[in-house]
């Protein structure tokens, strides 16, 4: 897959490698702690999906729609999206525009991976402190949507900065790799 910078399964000397630029361990427990998030969101995933069957089957057959699928399922796709966008980053699985990159040299192809992913590193930081600061306003003030059901924002917010932080640290450690010479295969 293109652009996986995954220690686990490079050649034995690249592991060896990222262990002397001491970097080793800590990307191995984000890579761990990445695919544990998106394994979580997977399953969250798993739960909308039979929910919303179960809402559509209980309105049409029985005509008894349930009050909170609809709601509770919209406040999950935050889980679902933010969970497991650290773990595509990992993996390379973001959609990525390369007509004009496979044209240049690998060394190149680097520098302009080391510079987007400062770029990403500003924005992630960006995005990080702004729901930080969304989600304390909604725990310190008691923010609740306005339906029957009155979900409290805090815990439905706390997805997003959970996942802002595992993406900017992802990236924080990806470009250390890039930056210390080990090549994610989208540079290869």
């Amino acid at each position: 897959m293109r652009g996986k910078l995954s220690p686990s399964k490079a050649p034995q000397s690249k592991v060896g490698k990222m262990g002397k630029m001491g970097i080793s361990k800590p990307y191995e427990m984000v890579r761990k702690l990445n695919s544990l998030c998106a394994t979580l969101s997977g399953l969250v995933l798993l739960f909308v999906t039979f929910s919303i069957f179960v809402d559509v089957f209980l309105r049409y057959f029985f005509n008894r729609p349930s009050i909170w699928i609809t709601e509770v399922s919209s406040y999950l796709f935050l889980y679902i999206i933010f969970l497991g966008t650290a773990y595509a980053l990992q993996q390379g699985l973001h959609i990525r525009v390369t007509f004009l990159l496979d044209r240049f040299s690998p060394r190149i192809m680097r520098i302009l991976e080391l510079i987007t992913s400062l770029f990403s590193i500003v924005f992630c930081f960006v995005l990080l402190w702004q729901t930080w600061v969304m989600t304390w306003t909604a725990f310190k003030e008691d923010w609740t949507s306005p339906t029957m059901l009155s979900a409290p924002y805090a815990y439905i917010h706390i997805a997003m900065v959970l996942g802002s932080a595992l993406l900017c640290l992802t990236f924080v450690l990806r470009t250390i790799l890039i930056f210390k010479g080990a090549e994610p295969e989208s540079l290869k």
